[in-house]
């Protein structure tokens, strides 16, 4: 039976039609058809009503399901054979069970994973199959995650298939995750990354990802409530309103907000999502923001528009 559990973890994770190093963006429309963003019963994206991780917001809207869960990850590891590692002086380990010859992935990157996080106890806690979605996207680079996933992911390629050993101070840390992550607990990702996905808008310093198109006209002279998460790729959460539930709200002509977020939000939908990457010139400059921005840095945004006024 072990054996059996292992070999069905082993076909999920090779399971993809196509390894391709680009997606084209057929392909991407093709892939992210849900519009379930926000719900807890059908919990799709990077993030939930409460926060912008993917492991925190499983556990908010309780949907991890210990019934669920078929195998553990002692059970995968005594049926893989490990191609190559590599360990960090952080203490982070990358185990490959299969390695392509790419490039690395680079921050401002945007990716489709299909990953399990477990426990070296063998619990298996997260992972895409939980949200009934054969991948995510994952933004490399810019704290989306704990540590630990950015510093493993940069040093990977499409097409890669790993187990990555996390240590605690990288991941959840003397705090631990409620109770499902015990304080100062390693993590273990199984991960495979299936392609990159090109930007819908790339010019004058400002980058975005359409993960869902939005309904109707763009909402020109409109008031537009929104939530947003921002992170850079020194700190995580700079602004998320998903911790309060307090969405924020733009007018036309506010200035109170970086250009490129400004410029983005005139041509918003009802119901668009997301993915944006600021430069530094069209974020917060040389300036930076309080002590939550630096100056000369650049602003990763997962904006989600949600009606007008």
């Amino acid at each position: 039976m072990k054996h059996l559990m292992g070999m069905v973890f082993l076909v999920v994770l090779f399971s993809c039609d196509l390894i391709e190093q680009e997606t084209s963006k057929e392909n991407l429309n093709e892939r992210f058809l849900s519009d379930s963003i926000m719900n807890k019963e059908d919990t799709l994206s990077i993030n939930n009503e409460n926060d912008s991780v993917l492991l925190e917001s499983i556990v908010n809207a309780e949907i991890i399901d210990e019934k669920d869960t078929m195998m553990t990850t002692l059970d995968v590891e005594k049926e893989i054979k490990y191609v190559d590692e590599l360990v960090l002086k952080n203490g982070l380990k990358i185990n490959w069970i299969e390695r392509k010859r790419g490039r690395k992935l680079q921050a401002g990157e945007l990716i489709q994973i299909e990953y399990r996080l477990g426990l070296p106890d063998g619990k298996i806690i997260d992972g895409n199959n939980k949200m009934n979605k054969p991948y995510l996207p994952f933004m490399i680079g810019y704290n989306m995650q704990q540590k630990g996933w950015d510093l493993a992911l940069s040093e990977m390629c499409v097409g890669d298939v790993a187990k990555i050993e996390i240590p605690a101070a990288l991941a959840y840390g003397k705090k631990g995750l409620s109770t499902v992550i015990p304080p100062n607990t390693d993590n273990w990702l199984f991960v495979k990354i299936l392609g990159l996905v090109p930007p819908d808008f790339d010019e004058g310093g400002v980058r975005y990802w359409e993960y869902l198109a939005g309904d109707g006209d763009v909402l020109n002279n409109s008031k537009i409530k929104f939530h947003v998460v921002a992170s850079t790729k020194n700190k995580a959460n700079v602004i998320n309103t998903y911790y309060d539930r307090m969405p924020k709200s733009y007018v036309p002509g506010q200035k109170n907000y970086p250009k490129g977020l400004e410029q983005v939000l005139k041509k918003a939908k009802e119901n668009q999502h997301l993915f944006l990457v600021l430069s530094p010139e069209m974020a917060y400059g040389d300036r930076g923001y309080m002590d939550l921005v630096k100056p000369n840095e650049s602003v990763f945004y997962n904006l989600k528009i949600l009606q007008s006024e």
